[in-house]
């Protein structure tokens, strides 16, 4: 699980990002993903930094 309190997979923030989501915002937008306590943050952020790197 990479978000504990809304029980968010990482592979459905790497769907997400695969479909156009481009920041955290987006990301909980889309899956509640970082919306809770926050913990997760740090590695939504660094995904996205990493798919960002591999485009």
């Amino acid at each position: 699980m990479l978000c504990l309190c809304a029980r968010v997979p990482e592979s459905e923030v790497v769907a997400a990002v695969r479909a156009g989501a481009t920041d955290v915002t987006s990301v909980g937008d889309a899956t509640d993903a970082g919306t809770g306590c926050g913990d997760c943050l740090v590695d939504i952020e660094d995904l996205l930094a990493e798919r960002a790197s591999a485009a």
